[in-house]
């Protein structure tokens, strides 16, 4: 197969259009598969074994028990044995469903309603029929459990019953119906255990089958990002984007002169990023550029020109070029051109080629362009947090040394002896010492695939506890992990609030808490300090702004409480409604 035809062809993944559109089924009978999509939360339909072997038996045994009893005389016995016999073969014919909703437990009410009525009329509990019960408790466990299914059994018993009596008598009456009454509890036990099975099975079947549909999806993104991968530049660097950018072009298209324009992002205009083959001031293109320019902007496909007027191009002396919009994100934010210094130079094949390498090319520099801006903005995020570190903690010191050494240079001075003071500075060193390899531990630390968010947590504690002083207290119940990205930024928010409290609380103890369930993650840091006070030197956040700032990047919600007695730090992060675990 040639590569043009297998770029043209669909991807086809099995596994996800099944799972995305599994195949109808026919008509639903009593052992009805899970509902499409139902999660293993909502899986309300299960399989189960079906009633159709236990309806035949049930009236067959009704009609042999009550064999000598099937006269002309006892029509109220044939007309009610016939329809629960109709009854029966309708249910076999379109049978109930096993889902567990009003509509179901409706049906269930309205077939015991006809099986209790036709006992009613037959004789009670004498009657043959009443062997039909069974199967209806049956149905009410399947779908509803076995508190459903009692309530259906002993709401016929209690009926029968209050019948029965007024022709039994009181001793044989209700001999007969705590019988019955224990012989349909028994099916509503074992049906209802058959129902808690079928659905545990089933949710577990559904997981099975998510898991595998996320891996299938997982891996057909990847290869489409691998296909997409293969036509760009592999570089974030915008320099080494632009360079494959113009190496590429270079290697399919014969031309003089290369200009790129991007727009920039502060005067929002044409800016040069690249040009090969001429020399231009930024001036000059800013102050004119040609027709052929604005109206390539707003065309959909390359523009392509013969003959060019002496400045009707971007070069110099161009005669000809194609000129083609880089497009990301529904936008233009530049244009390539390419120009010869000879008269139709280019032809339809050629601008083709450029109008194919337009849109992966503009995706590509804006990509490079947006990486540089992250790029730019975690770095200064960095910078001032480590700023803030270093003054904290390192200035601090610096400043009482250099008060020092004044102090000993002046007893120098006076003939005075300074040994003390050098010794006392001495000690003063290597306590900075020590602050600077915490701050740069303190750095270093973060949550990777291999340690989580518990143990780098613990590491922390335990250094903070060593060099602080503070009675720290760590409760942890981790039933699920978070992704690396989730646990990152809660490690950094974790962090940003003890080092607040070993500054600015003056608390004596700390109590940190982290919870992780397949629903929800929590993670609580109190503390018995002064609060969020002038005092405290806590009031301008201390990188409370920061903390909210990373909680909101991963949707989760920072609150405070604070008092004269102390400081409670909680961040609150869900999971997304019906997924199955952290995305």
């Amino acid at each position: 197969m040639s590569h043009e035809a297998a770029e043209s062809e669909p991807l086809s993944w099995p596994l996800v259009e099944r799972r995305r559109n599994p195949p109808e089924s026919g008509a639903p009978d009593e052992r009805t598969v899970r509902p499409r999509h139902a999660t293993p939360e909502s899986v309300s339909s299960i399989a189960a074994a079906p009633l159709l072997p236990f309806r035949i038996a049930a009236l067959v045994g009704a009609i042999i028990r009550g064999a000598e009893f099937y006269t002309r005389s006892n029509w109220s016995l044939l007309v009610a044995t016939a329809v629960v016999a109709a009854y029966t073969v309708f249910v076999i014919a379109r049978p109930i469903a096993y889902h567990n909703d009003s509509r179901t437990r409706l049906r269930v009410v309205v077939e015991l309603a006809l099986v209790t009525s036709a006992v009613l009329v037959t004789g009670g509990w004498a009657s043959p029929l009443a062997l039909c019960l069974v199967p209806t408790c049956m149905l009410a466990g399947f779908v509803g459990g076995t508190l459903f299914s009692a309530q259906v059994g002993l709401g016929a018993t209690v009926i029968v019953t209050l019948q029965y009596l007024k022709s039994a008598g009181a001793h044989q009456g209700l001999r007969d119906a705590g019988l019955w009454l224990g012989l349909l509890l028994l099916v509503a036990v074992t049906s209802g255990l058959s129902h808690r099975a079928s659905l545990d099975s089933a949710r577990h079947q559904q997981a099975a089958l998510d898991r595998v549909g996320r891996l299938a999806e997982a891996n057909a993104l990847l290869f489409s990002l691998q296909r997409v991968a293969q036509t760009l530049p592999a570089s974030l660097d915008l320099q080494d984007v632009l360079n494959s950018t113009v190496a590429r072009v270079q290697s399919l298209i014969d031309h003089s002169m290369l200009t790129i324009l991007l727009y920039s992002d502060v005067t929002s205009r044409l800016e040069p990023a690249r040009i090969q083959g001429y020399s231009v001031t930024a001036t000059s293109l800013r102050d004119g550029l040609p027709e052929t320019v604005h109206e390539a902007l707003r065309a959909p496909k390359t523009v392509r020109r013969d003959e060019l007027d002496p400045i009707g191009g971007l070069g110099p002396h161009a005669r000809s070029g194609l000129y083609a919009a880089l497009r990301a994100r529904g936008a233009v934010i530049g244009i390539i051109a390419v120009e010869s210094l000879e008269p139709s130079h280019f032809g339809p094949q050629q601008a083709e080629i450029l109008h194919g390498l337009a849109e992966p090319f503009g995706i590509a520099i804006d990509n490079a362009r947006l990486f540089q801006r992250l790029r730019i903005v975690s770095a200064d995020e960095e910078r001032n947090r480590i700023a803030r570190d270093i003054h904290d903690h390192i200035g601090s010191s610096l400043a009482f040394l250099g008060f020092e050494l004044d102090r000993a240079l002046g007893a120098t001075a006076r003939g005075e002896s300074v040994e003390a003071t050098l010794r006392e500075l001495r000690d003063e060193v290597t306590n900075m010492i020590g602050d600077v390899r915490e701050t740069l531990y303190d750095l270093r630390s973060d949550v990777s695939e291999m340690q989580d968010l518990t143990s780098t947590l613990q590491q922390f504690i335990n250094r903070l506890q060593s060099r602080s002083g503070l009675t720290i207290t760590f409760a942890c119940d981790r039933h699920d992990r978070l992704t690396i990205a989730q646990e990152r930024e809660i490690w950094h928010i974790a962090r940003e609030a003890l080092i607040n409290v070993e500054r600015h609380s003056q608390a004596k103890h700390v109590s940190v808490t982290w919870t992780s369930t397949p629903a929800h993650a929590v993670l609580t840091i109190s503390d018995d300090g002064i609060g969020l006070t002038e005092q405290s030197g806590r009031l301008d956040s201390y990188g409370m702004v920061g903390m909210r700032e990373r909680a909101t990047s991963i949707g989760a919600q920072l609150t405070t409480e604070s008092s004269p007695n102390g400081t409670v730090v909680r961040v609150g992060l869900r999971q997304p409604q019906g997924a199955a675990q952290w995305d």
